[in-house]
């Protein structure tokens, strides 16, 4: 018996029955609905950035003037979270850790565990700076290494000094005194290997303060900062101003300063150690057989393999090497980068990297050269008529 409403009833048990086409069609829209889930749900991330509000809760960092409320432990954390807004909202990809998003206080080694833990692939911790005289101004980047002037001293002491304000910070630091200038001797071989990405990224952010939003300039220093010396990724720490200047203090309380300065830390990541990580991602294409030494004899172009940076003249025989003794260094931001190999031909130098982590120099990377000058791998392949990658 059939209905008028299009069901079938089922004349043995009385109950009524769908047509297969119908159910056909029921199937084939769960289908589609799993596809399309599946279509737009979100890639896992690639990377991993630990963002580093300096300071909190009862720590309150620098006081500035005193003329406003909030101190430094609140500019840092609005910094810090507009900075991970910011990411989150445009690089879907990049998977954002905080040390803290509210007043609380992590010491210096839990944020250290934090980044470490997380295995993240970058580290920025945000600060503002302060000084007696106040007409000092300007923004400053810092890398991990030996301090190079009295003022870099002088932060990376004050910065560090936030440990005494955790409870049994003599056990948890082993020996680690942030006011004696002889502490920071052993860490001045700590994150070599990472140096390089730091320096990168501190210039950009460097470039982003001064050109896009008018700071000061004060450059890209190395100190012996805890938080990121004891990290086992690329880390910076950014002096955002001075809160004991005045006109910095007003930009910096502002939140159109905190934006600013948030974009720009932000435009640097992005544009630079982001798109710089992402090229060295993409598969390799087939590339032509590597040209004989008559098809170059015009240029001077070549490629080796960067294993080691450091602040001093190496000898040949320093155990550093690793008994690679011919490993010639240019200086580059007043350090020594020792590299091994002249290969006519970029998947050339690229086999001999993978030999050379094999040994153990884990942050080995391809570098181009102009004779005796470093220049960028883009522009090597450029003069090569060699496909960008």
């Amino acid at each position: 018996m059939t209905r008028g409403t299009g069901d079938v009833v089922c004349l043995s048990t009385g109950m009524k029955q769908r047509p297969k086409v119908a159910k056909q069609r029921v199937f084939a829209a769960c289908v589609a609905l799993v596809v399309a889930c599946a279509a737009f749900s979100p890639s896992p991330p690639t990377m991993v950035v630990v963002l580093d509000a300096g300071h909190g809760g009862k720590d309150p960092g620098n006081l500035g003037t005193g003329r406003y409320p909030l101190t430094e432990k609140d500019v840092t954390l609005e910094v810090t979270l507009k900075l991970g807004a910011y990411i989150e909202e445009n690089l879907p990809e990049v998977k954002v850790v905080y040390t803290r998003k509210d007043d609380s206080y992590p010491g210096l080694r839990d944020r250290v565990k934090i980044a470490n833990e997380a295995q993240a692939d970058l580290f920025i911790s945000i600060h503002c700076d302060a000084f007696a005289d106040r007409s000092a101004r300007g923004a400053g980047t810092y890398v991990m290494g030996m301090h190079k002037s009295e003022e870099s001293l002088r932060v990376a002491m004050r910065e560090n000094a936030s440990m005494f304000k955790e409870e049994g910070y003599e056990a948890h630091y082993d020996g680690f005194d942030p006011n004696d200038p002889d502490t920071y001797i052993a860490l001045s071989l700590r994150q070599n290997v990472n140096l390089d990405a730091s320096l990168t990224l501190g210039a950009a952010i460097q470039s982003q303060f001064k050109n896009r939003v008018g700071r000061k300039d004060r450059g890209v220093k190395q100190a012996g900062f805890y938080v990121i010396s004891y990290t086992t990724m690329p880390s910076t720490l950014v002096e955002l101003g001075f809160l004991t200047n005045p006109d910095e203090e007003d930009f910096l309380q502002s939140e159109q300063g905190k934006s600013y300065m948030a974009s720009g830390i932000y435009r640097a990541f992005r544009d630079t150690y982001l798109a710089g990580r992402t090229r060295s991602e993409v598969p390799e294409r087939e590339a032509p057989p590597p040209p004989t030494e008559s098809s170059v004899s015009d240029k001077d172009i070549w490629f080796g393999i960067q294993i080691l940076t450091t602040e001093a003249k190496l000898s040949p025989d320093s155990p550093e090497l690793r008994g690679h003794s011919q490993a010639k260094a240019y200086i580059r931001h007043g350090l020594h980068k020792y590299v091994l190999g002249r290969h006519l031909h970029p998947d050339q130098a690229h086999s001999a990297k993978l030999a050379l982590r094999a040994e153990g120099f884990e942050g080995a990377f391809v570098v181009a050269f102009d004779g005796e000058t470093q220049i960028p791998m883009s522009r090597a392949r450029d003069l090569l008529n060699l496909p960008l990658q």
